[in-house]
């Protein structure tokens, strides 16, 4: 039943179901207040709206058919259900608990139920299978190997929606008891160009003369045979507008469908076929299964590890023969480097690394980056300025040493890694829904393209340089950075300055997380209304909406009014479309409250696909998506900024990202994601790829249990994170091993203070080339963006078990790890630190 139910209310299921018997009772609002007692007025206004929503009256036939073979048609209150007997004694059953009406509640409820039964019966099948093999055995708890989980989806149903249309024919009088001859010969030639059970479009060669009340009669004939439907329809309607279509100078009719001119037969058969036409052009659902659990999967792994990565991704151009830079994200990962580089006015201050002939020289020549540095913050004339001095001339120059010890060693510096690779910014940014727009209209929002604003700020930025703050390594290695922000009388030598960036306000920054907890974006939009109904009461009150979703709107009153939260309204409300202004009357919606300057919010207060406006509103948001201003938080002036950019560093992180579980029974990292860009390049065992090697040591047990220790003491110690670092070379299996291969390796911290590091490292050296990654370890937060609820919302509808299974999966996340190869620069600082080294004890290993 969580399927029909708000995302943001489905943990409240129980309670909602509970009541849908008494939305009509006076009581309701105190009996939702008893059941929750601890939710504030918002959420109980909210829950009540639900009940109430779930208590109409509804419409569509079941239809159990795709479920089981034994299906008989049952009637009530003229509508027709398809059900097999289980079926039948549960729809029964919830007829005399909700009274008799059947209830949007209700159809979901047994088609939820249909569901259940056929998984159950799946699994039983199962159990029976495996009954003899499973029968004497104690159950085990088997932890899973690392998988990999890539972080952008490329599993998609990609087809274009079907154009499924019936013939027909218009007539001006009602056709019943006419032969199919007869009608072929008098009617009115018409195509189909849109058609749902309320509405249709036609179009004719001509303009129809000698309407009569404006009523018109279709016949629907050869139907398409996908449809599988074989019965003629005789179909009466109202029109209610025309125009010239500018095709051919054809004539296009709006017709609203009319019960009183249409046969009862006919209705039943009507909705039949609307429902058969959409399951034709929709597919077999149980194909979308699989498309959509890898699309959320991807989504639930990429909101865990980018709204926490260390690393900050600028996205860069090249203008008049100089790289620059466009775009930055900020995380709560790179708070501490964002804070490194910014000033007292929070002026961001990290692209001046540009500014560097040495980096600008190896982005004109089209390389990848992987250079390292150390980069001294310091004040003159009381305004900040940073120098850099590359690591590897630091170690061979001892002219830049002496610099390094004059200015940086005692001042504020860091040591970075920056990275760079070639992109394609305008592909990498759209990431569509793994199903296409027809399927649902929240699958055609993630289907929309990139706004036009934000393709604008990404379209020439064909480099993406990373900086990923590696300073712990320098500490681990050598020893703790004491260094205050100096105030220096002179500059350092212009070689080591970083110039300047005169217009910081250019660059766009992105904020990662989202933390929307609205299931639609919000616009800055001003469309005349007035509530014409408030209480059963005609009034008019003109006003003008501030800003709107699809769902609510914040709105200006001409005159103040006092509204009580909860209480239903109808508006009357005017969109202007580009072709024709439309005005929509007796639009219900219910008073959510105020905002802190008097203006009204309103929730719609009925099924969106059911609410003209909600629809209305939808269809002008798509017009003009590229030219209107998006409001409420966002993480970006530009809309779709946000979006583009977190795609874009999924589809190109450097660092290797795992994910650590916790249920009932245990604790394991059950998964990593890669990208073309993080291999590590250092971390070789005889074929294997690097790939299948640190998914390897992700599933070891000393591995991980150093990761969960260190998980738990962050949660502790309430801190954001910590980093170490580990010497790991592969290593062949022993006789009484199971694995193919496991490890050596240890922790270099613990090596440096037993005075072990140089002389551990030559050791490992002459066994193979060792590697050096850096695992840095932070809590995690819960997946709740909103195209993320969108789709396991839609897969709750498809299969429920599935959908509960994939979020406990994504909600038992306790921890984000990220693993970056540093090999080279701390081989390096190991040789240069002139370590004492003793006699080396025997390896160990895991």
């Amino acid at each position: 039943m969580s399927s029909a139910i708000s995302p943001h209310l489905v943990k409240f299921t129980k309670q909602i179901l509970s009541l849908v018997p008494y939305a009509s009772n006076d009581r309701l609002e105190y009996l939702v207040q008893k059941l929750l007692p601890e939710e504030g007025t918002g959420q109980h206004l909210a829950v009540k709206n639900e009940i109430k929503k779930l208590a109409q009256q509804a419409t569509k036939s079941i239809d159990l058919r795709l479920f089981f073979s034994d299906c008989e048609m049952v009637k009530h209150n003229k509508i027709s259900h398809y059900l097999d007997s289980a079926g039948k004694v549960f729809f029964e059953q919830k007829l005399v608990a909700y009274q008799n009406i059947y209830t949007i509640a209700i159809y979901h409820e047994v088609i939820e139920n249909a569901q259940e039964r056929v998984a159950k019966k799946a699994i039983n099948k199962n159990n029976n299978t495996h009954e003899n093999s499973h029968s004497s055995k104690n159950a085990t708890f088997k932890i899973d190997k690392t998988e990999p989980k890539p972080l952008v989806n490329k599993n998609r149903i990609i087809h274009e929606i079907k154009s499924l249309n019936s013939s027909c024919k218009v007539f001006l009088n009602p056709i019943m008891g006419m032969t199919s001859k007869g009608k072929k010969a008098v009617g009115i030639t018409a195509s189909i160009e849109k058609m749902n059970n309320r509405k249709v479009i036609i179009r004719t060669l001509n303009k129809i003369e000698h309407i009569k009340s404006n009523k018109v009669y279709l016949w629907l004939y050869d139907h398409h045979k996908e449809i599988d439907f074989d019965k003629e329809l005789e179909l009466g309607f109202e029109i209610i507008d025309s125009q010239s279509s500018s095709v051919n100078n054809n004539f296009e009719y709006l017709l609203k469908f009319s019960l009183p001119l249409t046969d009862k037969q006919m209705r039943v058969l009507f909705f039949h076929y609307l429902m058969q036409k959409k399951r034709a052009i929709i597919g077999p659902t149980d194909l979308f299964i699989k498309p959509l659990f890898d699309s959320i999967t991807s989504k639930g792994y990429e909101q865990l590890y980018l709204n926490k990565t260390h690393d900050i991704p600028l996205l860069c151009y090249k203008n008049n023969n100089t790289w620059q830079v466009k775009v930055a994200m900020k995380t709560s990962g790179n708070d501490n480097l964002w804070s490194f580089f910014s000033d007292r006015q929070q002026n961001f201050h990290l692209p001046v690394l540009l500014g560097h002939k040495d980096i600008q020289h190896a982005l004109n020549k089209q390389n990848t980056v992987a250079k390292y540095a150390f980069i001294l913050k310091s004040s003159y004339k009381e305004t900040f300025s940073y120098a850099l001095i590359w690591y590897d001339e630091f170690v061979n120059d001892k002219s830049v040493k002496a610099v390094f010890n004059r200015y940086f060693k005692n001042g504020l510096f860091r040591v970075i890694k920056i990275s760079s690779s070639f992109i394609n910014a305008k592909e990498d940014a759209y990431v569509p829904s793994a199903l296409p727009c027809h399927v649902h209209p929240k699958m055609a929002v993630l289907n929309r393209a990139t706004p036009k604003a934000a393709v604008e700020v990404i379209n020439n930025c064909d480099h993406m340089v990373t900086v990923s703050d590696i300073t712990s390594l320098y500490e681990t290695i050598y020893q703790p950075i004491q260094g205050n922000l100096t105030e220096f009388d002179r500059l350092l030598p212009k070689r080591y300055q970083l110039s300047a960036i005169d217009e910081l306000a250019e660059i766009e920054i992105v904020t990662a997380e989202n933390d929307e907890l609205r299931s639609e974006d919000r616009f800055v939009l001003s469309f005349k209304m007035a509530i014409t109904r408030s209480n059963n009461v005609l009034v008019n009150i003109p006003g003008e909406t501030q800003n709107i979703s699809i769902q609510g709107l914040l709105v200006n009153l001409a005159q103040e009014t006092k509204f009580r939260a909860g209480e239903e309204i109808e508006i009357e409300l005017t969109v202007p479309f580009t072709e024709q202004e439309r005005r929509l009357k007796k639009q219900k919606y219910i008073v959510l409250g105020y905002d802190g300057h008097g203006a009204v919010r309103l929730l719609m207060n009925a099924i969106e696909s059911k609410h003209q406006a909600c629809r209305a509103i939808r269809k002008y948001l798509y017009q003009h998506i590229d030219n209107i201003e998006a409001c409420g938080k966002q993480g970006s002036r530009i809309y779709g900024l946000q979006k583009a950019m977190r795609n874009i560093y999924a589809h190109n992180h450097f660092s290797i990202p795992f994910y650590l579980k916790a249920t009932k029974h245990q604790q394991y990292i059950n998964a990593a994601s890669f990208s073309g860009n993080s291999a590590l390049k250092n971390l070789i065992y005889k074929n294997e790829s690097s790939e299948d090697i640190i998914l390897n040591l992700l599933s070891n047990k000393k591995f991980r249990e150093s990761c969960l220790s260190i998980i738990a003491a962050l949660a502790y110690q309430n801190l954001p994170a910590r980093a170490f670092y580990i010497l790991v070379l592969p290593k062949d299996k022993d006789q009484n091993e199971k694995e193919e291969y496991s490890f050596w390796y240890r922790d270099l911290a613990v090596l440096k203070k037993s005075s072990q590091l140089q002389v551990y490292t030559n050791k490992l050296s002459n066994l193979g080339q060792p590697a050096i990654l850096k695992i840095e370890l932070k809590r995690s937060n819960k997946t709740q963006n909103m195209h993320y609820r969108d789709e396991i919302s839609y897969l709750k509808s498809l299969d429920k078990n599935l959908a509960h299974d994939l979020e406990v999966q994504l909600e038992n996340t306790i921890g984000i790890g990220e693993v970056t190869d540093l090999t080279d620069i701390a081989i390096e600082m190991i040789s240069n630190a002139n370590l004492t080294t003793p006699t080396l004890k025997k390896l160990s290993y895991v």
